[in-house]
């Protein structure tokens, strides 16, 4: 055995979130902000002991069971750091859970993969799929995966959170009853997004995320929804949003002009009075 590190990207809210038929489902928007974990293995004991800011008994309880799916007897202390606010929507509940079970299956020399991770963690509450390395469509109830997509452009994206906090687990308990049109619609975005991945046409990707956020606008209203979808539109970007969180945000092209940026972000901050985040998302 021997010292085991995990690490997992978080997310800002997602680029799609609905149905498809009768199955939920995400997209998540990868950020470079999460989780980390150490552990440190103890053969003399059982007990896994959680050393956080604050309490992670979600992570505690992941790691028990894949130590249990491997009949490993063994415990040891958890060191968890992250970078990631809770309640907002930007996954760090679920990058907790995946930077722990890879540090432990590191420990172990475990073989673990996205298929494990996705059925120890999906018994413990709905997940992002940022276990996969590509952009995918998740289940988020069931844990299962229902489409690779592939690796989403370079963005510029400006993030607000217009505060207060959402517990996604409770939300995503509540009925969305998506109405005919919206159910496709949903199609219809998650056909954009992955056409606009594959062409680098940012146009496409900019409207399927816009669509989505406008039709979870009726499930969870956010302040400022139509100011910041109005400068979007005003500068060609696209509205992204945390579908079960308190963020919103635009993204823009990356060719933008830093002046250009400047002004963007001041109009921003002017309308919603919140300090703008500047994130570099997706890959060249």
């Amino acid at each position: 055995m021997k010292l085991g590190v995990g690490k997992c990207n978080g997310t800002f809210g997602e680029l799609i979130q609905g149905v498809i038929g009768d199955s939920p489902f995400l997209v998540s928007l990868p950020i470079e902000m999460g989780s980390s974990a150490l552990f440190l293995p103890n053969p003399k004991s059982e007990k896994i002991s959680i050393l956080s800011l604050s309490a992670k008994p979600k992570s505690e309880r992941a790691c028990r069971l894949l130590l249990r799916k491997y009949n490993i007897q063994t415990g040891g202390k958890l060191l968890i750091t992250s970078d990631l606010p809770e309640g907002k929507g930007m996954a760090s509940s679920s990058a907790d859970l995946m930077a722990s079970l890879r540090a432990v299956a590191q420990t172990h020399s475990l073989p673990i993969n996205e298929s494990v991770l996705s059925e120890i963690t999906s018994t413990i509450e709905p997940t992002d799929g940022i276990m996969y390395s590509e952009l995918v469509a998740y289940d988020y109830i069931n844990g299962r995966l229902i489409k690779v997509i592939g690796q989403l452009p370079r963005m510029i994206l400006l993030g607000i959170d217009t505060g207060g906090t959402v517990e996604s687990t409770i939300f995503n308990q509540i009925p969305k009853n998506y109405s005919t049109e919206e159910k496709q619609l949903f199609s219809k975005a998650l056909y954009l997004l992955k056409e606009g991945m594959q062409k680098k046409e940012l146009s496409f990707i900019f409207e399927a995320v816009t669509m989505s956020a406008k039709i979870n606008e009726k499930r969870l209203a956010k302040p400022f929804f139509e100011e910041i979808v109005k400068i979007a539109e005003e500068n060609n970007g696209g509205v992204v949003i945390a579908h079960s969180g308190t963020v919103i945000g635009i993204l823009l092209s990356p060719d933008i002009s830093k002046q250009e940026l400047r002004i963007i972000i001041k109009k921003v901050e002017e309308t919603t009075r919140k300090k703008v985040n500047i994130y570099m998302v997706g890959k060249d």
